[in-house]
C-alpha cells in the first residue's frame, strides 16, 4: 500500500471536520495575552463552524455547560474575546417582549461574515456585521464595536422594535 493511500485512510478515522485558527491568529500579541479559558471558547467557537455560518455561532451557557464550568468563567472569557477582538457579535440576543429567549449570535473576526444558515429560524433578528467582509480586529487587539452589557441590552431593544 502506498505512502499516500495510508495517509487518506488515517483522514478518513476521524470525521466530522477539524478545527483550524490560521497561525497568524495565534501569532499576534492579543492571543498571547488570552487567558485559558478565553483561549477554550475561541476553539469551541472556531470547532463550530462549519464552512458557512460565520455570524451565526452561539457561545450560551447550555452549549458550553460540558466544558466551562462556570456561568462567570465564560462571561468573562466571552467579554475578553469581545473586547480584543477575536470575535464580534452579529445579533444581540435577550427577551423579547413575546418572552422568547435569543441567544447572541457571534463571528470569528478572521473569517468572511455569512449570512444565516437558516433564515426561518432568524427571522426577526437584525445582523450588524457586513456580510462577507473580514474584520481582523485582533491586529490591533481592540473591537470598535465593543459594547459594555447594558448597552447590549439597550441595542437588543432597539433590534426588537425595529423587526416588528
Amino acid at each position: 500500500m502506498s505512502k499516500r493511500n495510508r495517509n487518506k485512510k488515517k483522514l478518513m478515522k476521524y470525521p466530522g471536520g477539524y478545527l483550524t485558527i490560521p497561525r497568524y491568529v495565534i501569532e499576534t500579541e492579543a492571543f498571547k495575552s488570552l487567558g485559558p479559558n478565553s483561549c477554550l471558547l475561541l476553539m469551541l467557537l472556531a470547532a463550530n463552524y462549519k464552512g458557512n455560518n460565520n455570524g451565526d455561532l452561539c457561545a450560551s451557557k447550555s452549549l458550553m455547560k460540558g466544558y466551562i464550568k462556570s456561568t462567570q468563567t465564560l462571561f468573562k472569557a466571552r467579554q475578553e474575546l469581545e473586547q480584543k477582538g477575536f470575535i464580534a457579535i452579529n445579533c444581540y440576543g435577550g427577551r423579547s417582549y413575546g418572552g422568547a429567549k435569543f441567544p447572541t449570535l457571534y463571528a470569528l473576526t478572521w473569517l468572511p461574515i455569512d449570512d444565516f444558515v437558516n433564515p426561518e429560524k432568524n427571522l426577526f433578528r437584525y445582523a450588524h456585521l457586513p456580510l462577507g467582509k473580514v474584520l481582523k480586529y485582533f491586529l490591533k487587539g481592540v473591537n470598535p464595536r465593543y459594547k459594555n452589557p447594558k448597552a447590549k441590552r439597550r441595542q437588543y431593544q432597539k433590534d426588537v422594535k425595529l423587526k416588528t
